[in-house]
């Protein structure tokens, strides 16, 4: 692992691989060992950063009064500390909440976007009373170890079925979790709604849905993709909310990747 400092952060993150620059931005719950299978697969093809955002893995807790444009700005210096030329940014969950910060004020920091498991934040994608009772349901973990309602939430994230390496590396990095973060992460972006931003980001995106996920809607990943000008969705039959690191979604990106390369060189 490296770290970088960006705006008095320290910013854990692993590395790579050659080609085009991607980097990988997780979900709630975890960290960049969440993309372990996606580094090692992607890495003959693309430079493959994944970080442990603020408050996550070997990073520095998330500062107090943190909002979502310091969530964004973060990522931005991120991106520029590690010399990373306009890459193509990958969000899971959570992850994708983050990417579509970045861009939204950050215009020109991404080549390429791809966005699993989506959400244009819980408020922007979910009914009014389910974001109240998610928040609910995050709330109550703060004061609860991780080891007591870990193995409910994987069930929630993963399909029946799901690689045991995975889920193992998954686990981890939920049982090391801060409830700091939690708290800090549900203050800045419980009740955020990106929907009005998302015509505006025009660049190629990729939206992915899998098929068997529990806990963001197709409805949440359709809307996206009809909201973004250059959006394409797929939908991954019998994979979960983590639909990452599976060889479908592996080749779900290795084609975004090519055809952001043929782009490029026409």
């Amino acid at each position: 692992m490296g770290t970088v400092r960006v705006d008095g952060l320290d910013l854990a993150y692993r590395r790579s691989g050659h080609g085009i620059p991607l980097l990988f931005l997780h979900g709630a719950f975890g960290d960049s060992r969440d993309w372990t299978a996606e580094s090692e697969q992607l890495a003959d093809r693309a430079d493959v950063v994944a970080w442990d955002a603020p408050g996550c893995g070997g990073s520095s807790d998330v500062p107090v009064g943190w909002t979502d444009e310091d969530w964004a700005d973060a990522i931005a210096g991120f991106v520029e500390a590690l010399g990373l030329d306009r890459p193509v940014i990958c969000g899971l969950s959570l992850g994708s909440v983050l990417a579509l910060l970045a861009v939204r004020d950050h215009p020109g920091l991404a080549r390429g976007l791809v966005l699993a498991g989506p959400y244009a934040g819980w408020a922007g994608s979910l009914p009014p009373t389910e974001v109240e009772r998610r928040i609910r349901d995050f709330e109550a973990t703060v004061d609860v170890p991780p080891a007591e309602w870990a193995e409910e939430f994987l069930r929630d994230a993963f399909p029946t079925g799901a690689a045991p390496e995975r889920l193992a590396s998954a686990r981890a990095a939920l049982l090391e979790w801060r409830p700091q973060t939690t708290a800090a992460m549900l203050e800045a972006l419980g009740q955020l709604d990106l929907r009005s931003s998302l015509p505006r980001i025009d660049v190629p995106t990729l939206v992915v849905h899998g098929g068997a996920d529990r806990r963001s809607p197709f409805t949440a990943a359709l809307a996206i993709a009809q909201a973004i000008p250059h959006a394409r969705l797929v939908e991954l039959a019998g994979l979960g909310h983590d639909c990452c690191g599976e060889a479908e979604f592996i080749r779900a990106v290795e084609r975004f990747l090519d055809d952001l390369g043929d782009e490029a060189a026409a």
